[in-house]
């Protein structure tokens, strides 16, 4: 029986589009017997749609001026736009003709942010003289297999597009990079650029009017695979049921528990299941119902199930459309198969709280409260900031002295007597526990704290700042081995600009100057920020925190303040600096300082538990979760736990059971870990996206099980 974790991401939200309803002629012949009826018939504009991507028209002739410029981008058109569409083409606008050999996904970048970083955007990029579009709707091979001559390619094989609720980056590289956009005569671009964009979770409606259910190659019947049997007319025990619509529908509207109903008629049971799109066909037209344990076979009459297929209005196309009509599929009569158990399903459909645990409302989950009949992940809370400083409260009983420190952020020149000359720049490592950082949560910027409030403008070429965890009480001087509770974790790399500033504490007198060097009472206060993170770190509140920063060398020093835990009092190492950035291990004595350092923090991550079920076995074997909907939108996720127990007699109830807790197997997204237990309960991980406040949802949770 296969077994899979079930997590949810919003990079695999929803299901590609086509560009037409009914097919395209398929050669070259057809083609040509097509364009000649439709010119017969005077249909001109259908001459132009059905010979799309088949044969390129006439181009226009090209102003020489555009061939003669010197190349550079006037025109981005989604350029900081924050509801681009998901299926929205990108249209750049430039001086002169591109060179088509000159463009490729290096000489013009669209990145998706995601939360370990970028990765480029799936798209193809055509070039038309100085007009260049990034289409999200297909690939590059798709839309280059549809320009051959005779080509069969007449669609797009990535309908869903962009990703909803998602930040872009757009980068066209100039000097003194090599590979660059080129003008008609070879000449690169003058220069770069960078751009970004946001998307909604819209679609333009390629396809007017609604979707419909045409089945298996237009014949209107429902296709399995393998094929139902030419003799018998029965389908396989363990046959997939293959589902196709006039054209692109939501993958997230094909719920397996209210619009695709697949059910035992002689027992009116639902047929455990999931949607998946058709590996073969990327259309976003065709889908698959797989069974999850199978049909199953109706043993106490020794033969197969009639199976009932219903698909009502509940499925919509990209844009929201509705199904045009219900549909009912003729019954099929599955294959007996002697032995095989039919598989039930425990469903939750959120319409109520009966069966939530209330630490869903102390976790922050919602069920039924923001939106009726679906699980809502918590909104992304912000917590107050957290500051640290050892020599202003020192821990009980231990003696901090105020220091100033130049390290990670430090000069490679001479600028005075208080900055330490890093010609390689300086890495540090920097030691919290739980108390220094304080709720669990995602944390998504830091600062840190200037030994006055006169702080000096530098410019670091380059820095990197990682976040991990340890079960470590002290640092070593080995960087990698000090992070030993999973994996350091990339929270920012890039420039970092700290401009000049007079006074980061306004509430502090100045001097005559508008300076304040020194506080009233010598206490230095407020923090500057470090740059904003690209990925939140999720702190988890238990192990020791590892904040480490490499710095390549500014034009001038920062002198942070923080405290020293004199010698020979016992206290634990918890700063290591190396005097290179590029550094793996600490050539300072690793040392008691403790820098002042601030943390700011969200909540990210809520969770909805449910209260245990009881099923009607004692010894129950589980399958995956089936979630709905499939995908989860605008980056945000969902991740499925489950936990078995065994039961008791109820004293209250003679004959029935409760739960033994002391039996209880663990959250764990593991289903085969909670075999053979009478008692089951579920709890959804829901992350939202701290970018865009977007949150994560689930409509209807069902669990099968076979008995």
């Amino acid at each position: 029986m296969a077994r899979s974790t079930t997590v949810l991401n919003g990079e695999q939200t929803a299901t590609p589009r086509a560009s037409a309803v009914a097919p395209r002629a398929t050669t070259a012949k057809a083609k040509r017997l097509a364009l000649g009826v439709a010119v017969g018939g005077l249909s001109i504009g259908a001459v132009v749609a059905s010979t799309a991507g088949v044969a390129e028209a006439k181009r226009p002739k090209v102003d020489p001026a555009l061939l003669r410029a010197p190349l550079v981008l006037t025109s981005f058109v989604q350029n900081n736009r924050v509801d681009v569409k998901r299926n929205e083409p990108l249209t750049f606008k430039f001086s002169a003709v591109v060179k088509k050999g000159s463009l490729d996904s290096r000489s013009l970048r669209v990145l998706q942010q995601t939360g370990s970083g970028t990765k480029l955007s799936i798209g193809a990029l055509i070039v038309t003289s100085n007009v260049v579009k990034f289409d999200p709707t297909r690939t590059q091979r798709n839309y280059d297999d549809s320009q051959r001559p005779d080509s069969v390619v007449t669609t797009g094989d990535n309908a869903s597009g962009f990703a909803s609720f998602t930040d872009y980056l757009v980068q066209i590289p100039g000097p003194p990079e090599l590979h660059t956009l080129q003008n008609a005569r070879g000449n690169r671009i003058i220069q770069g650029f960078s751009g970004s964009f946001r998307t909604s979770s819209t679609y333009s409606d390629l396809v007017a009017g609604q979707p419909y259910f045409i089945g298996e190659g237009g014949t209107g019947n429902l296709g399995f695979d393998p094929p139902r049997s030419g003799s018998t007319g029965l389908v396989d025990e363990d046959a997939l049921i293959e589902l196709e619509f006039s054209e692109p529908v939501d993958i997230d509207t094909l719920d397996p528990s209210s619009s695709v109903l697949v059910t035992r008629v002689r027992v009116s049971e639902a047929v455990p299941g999931y949607i998946r799109l058709n590996p073969n066909d990327r259309s976003g037209r065709k889908f698959q119902f797989v069974p999850s344990l199978g049909f199953g076979s109706d043993e106490v009459n020794l033969a197969g199930w009639d199976i009932q297929v219903v698909l009502n209005e509940g499925i919509r196309d990209l844009a929201g459309n509705p199904l045009k009509r219900p549909y009912t599929a003729p019954l099929f009569r599955t294959r007996y198969v002697a032995g095989k158990r039919s598989a039930s399903i425990i469903s939750e459909t959120f319409a109520n709280q009966t069966k939530m645990d209330p630490s869903t409302i102390v976790d922050g989950g919602e069920w039924n409260t923001v939106e009726k009949g679906a699980a809502r992940g918590g909104a992304a809370t912000t917590f107050p900031n957290q500051d640290v400083s050892y020599w202003r409260a020192p821990p009980a009983g231990v003696t901090v002295a105020f220091t100033r420190q130049n390290d990670p952020l430090v000069t490679d020149q001479t600028n005075g007597s208080s900055c330490q000359i890093r010609p390689l720049g300086s890495r540090g490592q920097f030691l919290f526990n739980p108390a220094d950082v304080a709720e669990s949560a995602a944390i998504v910027s830091m600062g840190w704290g200037p030994s006055s409030n006169a702080l000096f403008g530098a410019s670091h070429p380059e820095i990197t700042l990682k976040l991990g965890h340890t079960s470590a009480s002290a640092l070593t001087a080995d960087f990698d081995t000090n992070v030993n509770v999973g994996a350091a974790v990339q929270v920012y790399q890039g420039g970092y600009l700290i401009p000049q500033a007079k006074n980061i504490q306004p509430s502090d007198g100045v001097d005559a100057n508008g300076v304040t060097k020194d506080p009233v009472g010598g206490v230095p206060k407020g923090y500057w920020p470090w740059p904003s993170f690209t990925t939140p770190f999720e702190w988890n509140g238990v192990n020791n925190l590892i904040f480490d920063a490499a710095c390549q060398s500014a034009s001038i020093c920062q002198i942070q303040r923080g405290g020293f835990v004199p010698a020979g009092v016992p206290f634990p190492n918890r700063r290591a600096i190396a005097t290179n950035y590029q550094g793996a291990t600490a050539d300072f004595t690793v040392d008691t300082v403790i820098l002042d350092t601030r943390f700011q923090k969200r909540r990210r991550t809520t969770k909805a538990t449910s209260l245990w079920y009881e099923l009607a076995s004692d010894t129950p074997q589980f399958a995956a979760p089936i979630v709905s909907p499939i995908g989860q939108s605008g980056g945000v996720f969902v991740t499925v736990e489950v936990e078995g127990a065994h039961g008791k007699p109820d004293p209250l109830k003679p004959g029935g059971f409760i739960p033994n807790t002391s039996t209880a197997t663990g959250f764990t997204t593991d289903v085969t870990q909670i075999d053979g237990h009478r008692f089951f309960r579920f709890r959804l991980l829901m992350i939202s996206n701290l970018n865009t406040n977007q949150t994560s949802r689930v409509t209807s949770l069902q669990v099968p099980y076979q008995f």
